[in-house]
């Protein structure tokens, strides 16, 4: 190896550049983590602004604060906003003239499957088109369109973001932990991108404390009974009328709540703000939000 007119040794400061004979020497370093603190503490009289936010698929987010005041995004709303229906149909147009993309992304094996059989076949196939759909991702019109689509998704956050967060207010946020336990498919446990991308967006605004939503939607905030589902009678597709449930619209036995019938997801913000609520006042979790409740 050769190097420049001169060098320091001692300071390691070289005066020319580095040239080498073809071999490289690469050395990976890591940065040291630094140590976690004590974690902070917080009380009511540190916030003027305090909200119970439930997420969900359907419904992006539903969130309510102490003066029962309501936001809500639903999905389709911030997909539309965020230019992802319009880029999905700009997409789909450009893969049905090239016949090759097309042709792969139709008959792309899944990935998602515990079997290394169906695994290996999926590798397979995709070592054989992977330099196709590379180049087709990285043309200058596919490129621009995803930049666009990040410009106006992250407008669109911040805009739900500033919604939450008036100005010279102090604002605190009772996430809940949903993790899309309850949906059927091979892997599960994994909430929708939009959830966490908005979780840590808005964690940049005011502060974000996490909260088991365990029993949230089933409980009827005024009362902590159970709730019921609805059911109403709907008009299904072979042309039969049948009895079915109402997922958003959940019913109140208690005779104190008069019938009440409450929203799915306004109901749960609520119960999700009085669970932040406890937390913040070091009030131990309600009975009727454990699972004591269900013995």
């Amino acid at each position: 190896m050769t190097t420049g007119t001169s060098f320091s040794i001692s300071r390691s400061l070289f005066a020319g550049e580095i040239v080498t004979d073809g071999k490289v020497v690469s050395i990976m370093m890591r940065k040291p983590k630094k140590e976690a603190g004590p974690a902070r503490t917080y009380t009511e009289k540190d916030f003027d602004v305090v909200w119970g936010l439930d997420p969900g698929r359907r419904d992006m987010f539903v969130a309510t604060n102490q003066f029962e005041e309501s936001v809500s995004c639903s999905s389709k709303e911030f997909y539309e906003e965020a230019r992802y229906t319009k880029a999905k149909q700009k997409i789909k147009g450009w893969q049905d003239r090239h016949p090759k993309v097309l042709e792969a992304i139709r008959n792309m094996r899944t990935k998602k499957t515990a079997s290394p059989e169906k695994l290996k076949v999926y590798i397979a196939f995709m070592t054989q088109r992977m330099d196709l759909l590379l180049r087709s991702s990285q043309l200058k019109p596919f490129r621009r369109l995803r930049f666009r689509i990040f410009l106006f998704m992250t407008k669109k956050l911040r805009q739900l973001c500033e919604r939450l967060t008036p100005r010279g207010k102090r604002v605190v946020v009772g996430f809940g932990d949903w993790s899309n336990q309850d949906v059927a498919g091979i892997i599960k446990k994994s909430p929708a991108g939009l959830v966490k991308v908005f979780e840590r967006e808005l964690a940049r605004y005011c502060t974000v404390i996490p909260i088991a939503e365990y029993r949230t939607s089933k409980v009827h905030f005024e009362c902590q009974r159970q709730l019921k589902n609805q059911y109403s009678q709907r008009l299904c597709r072979d042309g039969e009328i049948r009895t079915q449930k109402v997922h958003s619209v959940l019913h109140c036995l208690n005779n104190g709540c008069r019938g009440m019938t409450v929203n799915r997801d306004v109901n749960a913000s609520r119960n999700m703000r009085r669970l932040l609520e406890c937390k913040l006042r070091g009030q131990d979790r309600p009975l009727a939000y454990t699972r004591q409740a269900r013995a």
